[in-house]
């Protein structure tokens, strides 16, 4: 099963968005969440190559170095986005052989995290992989459950009407 990056993060934070992605089933485009990260994506690192793509499953937004960086709003869900980095990292080492580091980048509170892919981040990265492909092959989507996340989520309106 072909798993993006965006599916895995989202996966981390609600795994009923995850199956709302994976089944082409889009969000309000217009939320204004989505479209203030839009915005800080484009505006920030502006002379930094941008949004590597990579077998339609990773958009990398931009490398420094031998660092692969993604550009995040906040840090709010600092852990998904630390997870779809190990991802990256993980996708780029067993499928294209290259080891590499990762950095996480919060350019509106100037913050810069160094994310280093382990073993046991490697098997974490399985494990999760297994899972979220029973989740995700299932007909209908995860039951709902609230978080905090759903406040600002661009499914609010879809999951809870």
């Amino acid at each position: 099963m072909k798993i993006t990056a965006t599916v895995f993060y989202s996966y981390q934070v609600c795994p009923r968005e995850a199956w709302f992605y994976h089944h082409s089933i889009s969000s309000d485009h217009k939320n204004p969440y989505l479209v203030l990260g839009r915005l800080i994506h484009e505006t920030s690192y502006e002379r930094e190559r941008k949004e590597i793509f990579v077998d339609g499953v990773l958009k990398i937004d931009l490398i420094r170095g031998e660092a692969v960086a993604e550009v995040k709003r906040s840090s709010r869900q600092r852990e998904a986005a630390r997870m779809q980095l190990l991802y990256y990292l993980w996708y780029l080492k067993r499928r294209k052989g290259l080891h590499l580091k990762g950095l996480l980048l919060f350019p509106r509170e100037r913050r810069v995290e160094e994310v280093e892919l382990t073993e046991e981040d490697e098997r974490r990265i399985e494990d999760l992989l297994l899972e979220m492909s029973k989740v995700l092959s299932e007909p209908k989507p995860p039951p709902l459950k609230k978080n905090p996340y759903c406040k600002t989520c661009s499914f609010r309106e879809f999951c809870w009407a």
